[in-house]
């Protein structure tokens, strides 16, 4: 059987969705999916897409990959789960087919589509949402060789390049941003809010880099919140308390996962708060307290051009980590020639 006889049996990667590099934070926020969110769609037996699929949505993207032959559905999920309109879901959303497709999910997990480039945290997010998908048995072996062989290209990039170097991720602009405002002498009472992963390796940064300042957690589920103060031995209290603590701060980092804001103007208003970041998608920081005169406020995208003017070093490593992601496509294409001659045809 010849290439061209192969194609017509090959399965068909579809990704479909928004990301940073066309949309800005805000609507962004509208097509983002929480965890829960995603387990509903998966345990929706009303709701079939015409294939295997798996959904990926962080603070820079939500993007569905599908294998499939008719795109237009994937966009349906938006239409029906998230909070984006249908006129929104057609302006801002893009759809890539076939080899495009792949090179799109080789480049994401590399962390060459990071909005933070080189950006490793996108790791661990691909195979959690993966592993989901997989968990509700929505996804089967031929998008798993996919996304394993992207992994695997990811940690070749990582070794082989200096795409990574250095320690630049959001939670770390963070980092940077404080040690610049504050006064090295100064012990700052720091409120954070969310101890998720990306809440925990704030957390982890703030008492390596900045072990001088006061830290209380603060968390929805107050078994986690006890877990972690017991880990890293930090005070917390519960988000009943939330009011309190605010007015005892002078720094909040807000890395929860509600799909509302959490903390208003009224709550930061009149007290010593003088630093806001905002770390969730969909922000969970309503958008009048960027009014406050006196309160400096970082959003994912603000913390991320921060960070993207020190990557200048990371960008002339780029083509190299193309030329991995290349030679483990073109395995996988290899792959899947062989499987073209056992697996019936996509219709």
């Amino acid at each position: 059987m010849n290439v061209k006889s192969m194609e017509k049996y090959q399965t068909r990667l579809v990704v479909a969705g928004v990301n940073y590099r066309k949309t800005a934070l805000e609507i962004r926020s509208k097509f983002a999916l929480t965890t829960e969110h995603v387990k509903s769609i998966y345990a929706d037996v009303e709701f079939i897409l015409p294939g295997d699929f798996f959904i990926l949505s962080t603070c820079n993207r939500t993007e569905i990959y599908c294998t499939t032959n008719q795109p237009q559905q994937l966009l349906n999920v938006f239409s029906r789960y998230s909070n984006a309109t249908p006129e929104e879901t057609e302006e801002y959303t893009f759809v890539k087919t076939g080899d495009e497709a792949i090179h799109h999910l080789y480049r994401v997990a590399s962390g060459l589509d990071s909005q933070i480039l080189g950006d490793y945290e996108i790791i661990g997010q691909l195979k959690n949402a993966f592993a989901l998908a997989k968990a509700h048995k929505r996804a089967g072996g031929y998008l798993e060789k996919l996304v394993n062989g992207s992994l695997q290209a990811s940690r070749q990039v990582r070794n082989r390049t200096s795409v990574s170097d250095g320690t630049t991720s959001v939670s770390y602009a963070v980092i940077r941003l404080l040690k610049q405002k504050l006064a090295e002498s100064e012990s700052a009472n720091i409120c954070l809010m969310g101890m998720g992963k990306f809440g925990e390796l704030t957390l982890r940064n703030l008492q390596h880099y900045l072990p001088q300042h006061r830290l209380t957690v603060i968390n929805r589920n107050e078994e986690r919140a006890q877990q972690v103060s017991e880990k890293y031995a930090v005070p917390y209290v519960k988000m009943e308390q939330c009011n309190e603590v605010l007015r005892q701060s002078d720094i909040v980092v807000v890395a929860t996962g509600a799909d509302h804001p959490i903390v208003t103007k009224a709550q930061i208003e009149n007290s010593p708060v003088r630093m806001v970041f905002d770390l969730s998608v969909p922000s969970n920081v309503s958008a009048d307290v960027k009014q406050l005169q006196n309160v400096e406020f970082y959003d994912i995208d603000s913390l991320s051009e921060i960070i993207n003017e020190t990557l200048t070093r990371r960008t002339n490593e780029v083509p190299f980590a193309l030329e991995i992601i290349d030679e483990h496509i073109r395995e996988f294409k290899e792959w899947e020639a062989r499987r073209a001659l056992y697996v019936p045809v996509l219709n």
